[in-house]
């Protein structure tokens, strides 16, 4: 399967970096919903007291301990391999979209200290994290040579115990992408998703501590193909007074993070005000689902204004 330039990058993590409408398809008027998010609370995890915190979220959700250290193993390895001014020290509060490194001197950092070895992107490491809450039938059987996880499979070669104890044939199930219907409505496209799931054998262990949070995109990378990949992906974690944590590794050369929020319309427009930008074109937008459901609270980047969603 051949994407295009647009896809591969997104496919990758980026190697350098009320419910919602009715019907959830591409039409509708989100005027009178709340604003934009246009800041964020995060951290990269370099500092003892959001470690502990992580750590603690986690346990609470019932994560395995050794997914945890193991985890916690690769951060330090990134962190260890970057400028610390790049970092955050503890909890910071910034622009959407801002960060405190240049992607492409961050990459020649890691590079310098870590060779050709990719490291590590989104989705090995909600895979990670995840694992002990996700099924897959025995009998899942998905191609390798998926274009879309390439160099995902390029690292697990390399480190196979950075999934966990996940198998790589979980990891294909649930992460290779999907045929789709040539459509901008997501009600089809979700839709989609749950049937391609069912069919491999993809199931979620409910659990209301930690959900796993995907960025499906649409491409198209011929007049006959239309399918659907995971762009990103991170696992969301809800604390006892609600507040939610949103943990992460932005890219394989970039950071990871936990982000916090006070609602899912807040993850949500930090996902689409990133991943949400290919305006104009014949395909759906980017959509979040939560486990196997289209995320409550989930919205088109509304940068977009309602004229743009119709």
């Amino acid at each position: 399967m051949k994407l295009n330039q647009q896809t591969a990058a997104l496919a990758l993590c980026t190697l350098l970096g009320v419910s919602v409408f009715a019907g959830c398809g591409r039409s509708g008027d989100f005027s009178e919903l709340q604003p934009a998010v246009n800041k964020i609370e995060y951290t990269n995890l370099n500092d003892s007291e959001s470690r502990e915190l992580l750590q603690e979220l986690l346990s609470d959700a019932g994560v395995a301990d050794g997914r945890i250290q193991g985890f916690f193993r690769r951060v330090d390895r990134f962190n260890d391999s970057v400028k610390q001014e790049w970092l955050t020290d503890g909890f910071e509060e910034a622009e959407l979209l801002y960060t405190k490194y240049d992607p492409y001197a961050m990459q020649d950092e890691w590079t310098a200290k870590n060779g050709m070895f990719p490291g590590y992107n989104c989705r090995i490491t909600a895979m990670n994290l995840f694992g002990d809450f996700l099924s897959v039938s025995a009998d899942s059987q998905i191609n390798t040579g998926e274009a879309v996880l390439f160099v995902d499979e390029e690292t697990l070669k390399t480190d196979p115990d950075a999934l966990g104890g996940s198998s790589l044939a979980d990891f294909r199930a649930l992460y290779s992408s999907m045929k789709a219907e040539d459509t901008t409505e997501i009600k089809r496209h979700v839709q989609t998703v749950q049937e391609e799931w069912a069919s491999r054998g993809v199931t979620f262990r409910e659990n209301e501590r930690i959900h796993l949070i995907t960025v499906f995109f649409h491409d198209k990378p011929t007049e006959e193909e239309s399918l659907l990949f995971v762009g990103h992906v991170g696992v969301l974690l809800t604390a006892e007074d609600g507040t939610l944590y949103f943990v992460e590794k932005v890219a394989f050369q970039e950071p990871y993070r936990m982000l916090r929020f006070a609602d899912r319309t807040a993850l949500s427009d930090y996902l689409m005000g990133k991943y949400d930008t290919s305006w104009g074109q014949d395909t759906a937008s980017p959509f979040i689902m939560e486990n196997d459901e289209l995320m409550d609270g989930w919205r088109p980047n509304p940068d977009r204004g309602s004229s743009a969603i119709d």
